[in-house]
């Protein structure tokens, strides 16, 4: 049997969006934080972290198993490929397209938070309105619509 592996391989441009998907990323746990884990209190608040991290060394375990068993290039779609067949690769990976699409909202509003922390007040121009205590300004709004459309999504 053919041993099988993967190449190790980032380039600078993968490199510099993976830093940036990232920060963006990191932008959205801060909108979680400061809105409804605040409400939570103490007790949710590590209850919330401690069921989250559980959940996280689940997934992490999990992947590392299949990746040392399939060591290819795919993620999900090629593991369920390989142990359940094509048709339930193709509902895996169709499943975690609509799970990205469902969190985009997510990541397109932490952007402008991004944005207040490392660039001050300079997308705070037009107040719109204010949810959970969080105001938001026609500069922000329009700062996420151009993300999507440079992502493509819009």
């Amino acid at each position: 049997m053919e041993k099988r592996s993967l190449d190790r391989h980032l380039s600078m441009p993968g490199a510099l969006a993976f830093s940036v998907g990232t920060s963006v990323g990191w932008g959205s746990l801060v909108v979680t934080c400061n809105t409804y884990l605040a409400q939570a209190g103490p007790l949710g608040s590590v209850l919330g972290l401690a069921v989250g991290a559980v959940v996280m060394l689940i997934i992490s375990r999990s992947y590392s198993a299949l990746m040392k068993a399939y060591p290819e290039a795919g993620g999900a779609y090629s593991f369920t490929r390989e142990i359940f067949g094509y048709d339930y690769g193709f509902l895996a990976a169709w499943f975690m397209a609509m799970t990205y699409m469902a969190v985009l909202w997510a990541n397109a509003t932490s952007l402008p938070l991004f944005g207040r922390i490392f660039l001050g007040g300079f997308f705070k121009i037009g107040k719109l309105y204010t949810i959970f205590g969080y105001e938001v300004y026609l500069g922000e709004v329009l700062l996420s619509i151009a993300a999507l459309v440079l992502m493509g999504l819009l």
